[in-house]
């Protein structure tokens, strides 16, 4: 006896359950400054991709920030942008660990946007 369910089951179960790119994970993990902050020479989480909400507070150079989101400020990176200094911006990076203990810990600023007000 034929199972009239079975065709349109097996075709629900291949699209539910096989992974496709649109599920996988992203590569930027939304987090806090503390939590960068906090991860300071653990060679785990140099290289990670990151993404911070706040505010730029202060340029110093031509390339380097100071960033916060009301936990704690870091270090920004921007080689390839001018960034905002004030207004509430996301920011998407990857977190550069200082190398044995030369250097700072910054986030290298791969992208950014304004944030939408709620």
């Amino acid at each position: 006896m034929k199972n009239p369910f079975l065709v349109p089951f097996c075709l629900f179960a291949l699209l539910v359950f096989i992974p496709t790119a649109a599920q996988a994970e992203p590569p930027f993990h939304l987090t806090t400054v503390s939590w960068v902050v906090a991860t300071r020479n653990n060679l785990d989480v140099d290289d990670r991709y990151v993404t911070l909400i706040g505010h730029v507070t202060r340029r110093i150079g031509d390339e380097t920030y100071w960033f916060t989101d009301g936990t704690g400020s870091v270090r920004l990176d921007s080689e390839n942008f001018d960034l905002p200094i004030g207004p509430k911006i996301v920011i998407g990076g990857r977190i550069d660990q200082a190398y044995l203990g030369f250097g700072h810990l910054e986030v290298d600023v791969r992208h950014w946007h304004y944030a939408k007000n709620p």
